[in-house]
């Protein structure tokens, strides 16, 4: 396993868990994703797995070291993360931000390849168009995308993307399952936030469900993506149908009762 977390807890409010005794374990090269219920604790667990936050208790390990052993840099270089809240950069061009996933690099042999990772980056988030305009003069959607670009621009073994399709059109949409599909293929372990459970379904290999701040249950989609261990989690009837798209994924049609 590449990522593994063991009973994490973080309090919340008026003594009210985030999250309670969570495990999760996230294997090499998967595409996992993080589902759930709004308030079950998604974003909370995202920032645990990757370093954001602390948790009260419990532990977290990345490729066999504890999160809380490595240094800032040496995270930096490990893992990517796409948060929810995506400065505006007032002034910066496009080009310039996606320049920034390169920072942890600096002063490396690495370094030496600094621009052909930002040009890189800038084609498979398909961005191309935007490079000289400023970040503050773009639409969500396109700032969204440019940040995306950041991420792949720092090179890591393992992304983590929290609610990316957030903000995004049909069109954004099928260009992120686009670009996550060709991280993926690349050999990149990602680790991915969503609302959408169609689109999740049919992009992810494993899949963690959130209920009330716990995991109801882990594995691949299949195992999943079930009517039990879904209406337990949302906590309401839920039906799953399985369907296939025009470029023969297979992904879940989740309906509510």
């Amino acid at each position: 396993m590449i990522l593994v977390a063991k009973k994490c807890t973080v309090s919340g409010e008026s003594g009210q868990f985030r999250l309670d005794r969570v495990d999760v374990a996230v294997g090499q090269g998967e595409m996992h994703a993080v589902i759930g219920p709004n308030g079950a604790g998604k974003s909370t667990l995202m920032g645990i797995l990757s370093g954001i936050i602390t948790p009260d208790s419990g532990t977290v390990e990345l490729m066999d070291s504890p999160l809380g052993d490595l240094s800032v840099r040496e995270l930096a270089r490990s893992r990517a993360v796409l948060g929810q809240e995506l400065a505006v950069s007032f002034g910066f061009t496009v080009a310039e931000v996606v320049a920034w996933g390169r920072a942890p690099w600096r002063g490396t042999k690495e370094a030496s390849s600094d621009q052909e990772k930002i040009e890189l980056a800038i084609r498979v988030a398909e961005i191309a168009l935007l490079c000289d305009r400023r970040i503050n003069q773009l639409s969500g959607g396109e700032r969204k995308r440019v940040h995306i670009a950041r991420v792949i621009a720092q090179d890591c073994p393992l992304m983590f993307f929290d609610e990316p399709d957030s903000d995004l059109d049909l069109v954004g949409t099928q260009q992120l399952d686009e670009t996550l599909r060709t991280l993926h293929q690349g050999g990149r372990t990602l680790v991915v936030s969503s609302h959408n459970l169609s689109w999740i379904s049919g992009l992810s290999t494993h899949v963690t469900l959130m209920g009330e701040h716990e995991v109801v249950a882990a594995g691949p989609v299949r195992k999943v993506f079930t009517p039990e261990l879904l209406s337990q989690a949302y906590q309401t009837k839920i039906s799953v149908t399985w369907s296939t798209d025009a470029r023969g994924h297979e992904f879940a049609i989740c309906t509510s009762s």
